[in-house]
């Protein structure tokens, strides 16, 4: 028996046929894999891609070809994750979130603990997000509220006065802190809902205006609410603007229906 007997006894023409076959079926599955990451990020906008982490790193669940339909399921429910929170940020609902609703959905897009991203989902969702939007939009005035200072006189602890002081403004470095930057945007925004004007672009929110303040160094922060001067041991003293004071009045409803004993305590005190 020569070389060439051993060579076509192995069946070479069959094994080169079965590999065309199967760099094929591996050129479609990339090719498709391919096309699906693009869907995704036409989706989701963002400029990384869900499915290329899951199929690379595993985003904490590896997939596996020998059970390609929970491989299938465990993709899709880290893709799911994201496509809610890109439909939460298009509908423009999350805008009425306040910071804390906000951070427990960002919670569970991360931890990919949304539901399915299906229709039966998604009405059920956002119909009780609609139903609750005035309850939440409530609670960014009551967390504010509870983040008051009320070491100094200027805070009333009985409700929002004209002029408040915000501790924790600058975090231990001297920069903006990003939680109580979260909290007076939560303010911010409830004062533009009630002043009938678009909600701001969070981009350009209380972080952005401390932080821009300190690079140029100054002081105070001003926008259309309110002024803030800043302190180097991290407050934030605020005074109203006049034209708002009718707005902190309708804020000062909503603690007043939260806490019912408390307001009534002001009779026979003077307001901050």
């Amino acid at each position: 028996m020569d070389s060439t007997d051993l060579i076509l006894t192995t069946s070479v023409a069959t094994m080169l046929q079965k590999r065309a076959d199967l760099r094929r079926k591996i050129t479609q599955a990339f090719d498709l894999l391919a096309d699906a990451r693009k869907i995704e990020k036409a989706i989701t906008g963002l400029s990384y891609s869900t499915l290329e982490s899951f199929l690379t790193s595993g985003r904490g669940y590896y997939f596996s070809l020998r059970t390609p339909q929970e491989s299938v399921d465990r993709a899709m429910k880290q893709l799911d994750a994201q496509f809610w929170a890109a439909l939460m940020n298009q509908s423009g609902i999350r805008a009425l979130m306040s910071t804390r609703k906000q951070s427990d959905f960002d919670n569970m897009v991360s931890n990919a603990d949304t539901p399915p991203f299906e229709m039966e989902y998604i009405k059920a969702t956002f119909g009780d997000l609609y139903e609750k939007r005035q309850e939440m939009m409530e609670d960014g005035v009551v967390e504010m509220f509870h983040r008051l200072s009320w070491d100094y006189r200027t805070n009333n602890p009985v409700k929002l006065g004209r002029k408040i002081i915000i501790n924790y403004v600058l975090d231990s470095w001297g920069t903006a802190n990003s939680g109580t930057a979260n909290i007076l945007d939560d303010l911010v925004r409830i004062l533009s809902i009630y002043n009938g004007k678009p909600i701001p672009e969070h981009r350009h929110g209380m972080y952005f205006q401390v932080s821009s303040a300190l690079r140029e160094d100054r002081k105070v922060v001003d926008n259309e609410y309110f002024t803030m001067k800043l302190y180097k041991k991290g407050t934030g003293h605020i005074q109203f603007k006049e034209a708002v004071w009718p707005l902190l009045d309708q804020c000062n409803r909503i603690i007043a229906r939260r806490y019912p004993n408390a307001l009534p305590a002001m009779q026979g005190r003077e307001a901050a």
